[in-house]
């Protein structure tokens, strides 16, 4: 049977994606997937998700420090 994964997982000793569509046994169920069969055509895998915009590590640096010992000073 034909799956969409819709988390990340490990399949038979591989990584498997968000998005990948793969092969499965019939009595095969798990909650990181999908048949294929339930999804429409154009239909996403997973609504995509808002990430922050990575902090370089120069930036850390001149960030002002909020720890405690640093208020007493």
């Amino acid at each position: 049977m034909k799956v969409r994964v819709v988390q990340t997982a490990f399949h038979e000793g591989a990584r498997v994606r968000v998005g990948d569509v793969i092969d499965v046994a019939d009595t095969f169920k798990a909650s990181w997937f999908v048949p294929l069969e339930s999804i429409g055509p154009g239909t996403p895998a997973r609504p995509a998700r808002r990430r922050e915009a990575p902090v370089a590590l120069s930036q850390l640096a001149k960030e002002v420090p909020t720890n405690m010992v640093e208020n007493l000073v």
